[in-house]
């Protein structure tokens, strides 16, 4: 009987089938360890630990914030010290950036709900064109040196998306994330009536907390724990606007650690917080 299908010996018919027997049989054969199995205790690692960043003598990829092991890793023309994964996977065409950006914009759409239907222009440029845009002065430090990868744009010619091109493949993808959800609130969102429900003082946490919760939000959801672990320590520890905001949502809106986004999220309220 169809309906006798999932009791597994709770029925007389299915006191002819070995299950036991069976498993082993399967597991011989190579049928075990699928990925939803590894995934499913990938999920439950993850939720067992919390990641800190060690306060001295220690030091961090400033692209994914993994911790950096003797000298087995890269470092650039600005300071930064960038690990051999990320090496690896550094977007170096425009082709490779706008592939990514498709699946990001399609994948952050489905986990959200939302739509950002409009045309997208998508530029890599060099490192000095992202601090002439983001006004940031880096100098490197021990420690983590996180510099700002990408800027969305809205102008009279339409919505723009640049990032800094050979960046890694992972920070590009978080990056991503971050900059369309600012198109989407400039789709969405009304700025005066934003600083005038916050203040304009407080306009730029409401707009960064929001890009930095939904970045860390989406490596969860694409199953990337522990750069989203990474990246969550590291939003926590900063004391502007990124980081104030970032609390604020994350306090309104907890995490999904598991990536399995159900529940409330900013995108759904005009005035998030």
């Amino acid at each position: 009987m169809p309906s006798e299908y999932l009791t597994y010996g709770g029925a007389p018919v299915a006191e002819a089938l070995a299950i036991t027997q069976t498993r082993d049989y399967l597991r011989r054969h190579g049928f075990s360890r699928g990925y939803l199995e590894r995934a499913r205790e990938a999920i439950d690692e993850h939720s067992k630990r919390t990641f800190t960043f060690e306060p001295m003598n220690a030091n961090y990829c400033d692209f994914c914030f993994a911790k950096l092991m003797g000298g087995e890793f890269d470092r650039l023309e600005d300071g930064r010290e960038r690990c051999l994964r990320c090496t690896r996977t550094v977007l170096r065409t425009g082709d490779e950036f706008e592939t990514i950006l498709g699946e990001v914009k399609r994948n952050l759409e489905t986990a959200f709900g939302i739509t950002i239907n409009t045309p997208l222009t998508a530029r890599m440029v060099n490192a000095n064109a992202i601090a002439a845009r983001s006004g940031e002065t880096f100098q490197p430090t021990p420690g983590v040196d996180a510099r700002v990868l990408g800027f969305a744009e809205q102008s009279r010619a339409g919505y723009s998306l640049y990032i800094e091109n050979g960046s890694p493949k992972l920070a590009a993808v978080a990056t991503i994330a971050h900059e369309l959800t600012h198109i989407w609130q400039y789709l969405n969102w009304d700025v005066r009536e934003i600083e005038r429900r916050y203040g304009a003082r407080n306009r730029l946490a409401v707009y960064e907390g929001m890009s930095m919760w939904v970045q860390v939000q989406y490596l969860l959801f694409i199953k990337e724990f522990n750069d989203a672990e990474r990246q969550q320590a590291y939003a926590l520890q900063r004391t502007d606007e990124y980081g104030i905001g970032f609390r604020l949502f994350a306090r309104r809106y907890p995490l999904a650690q598991d990536g399995d986004i159900g529940g409330d999220t900013p995108f759904r309220h005009p005035f998030p917080l």
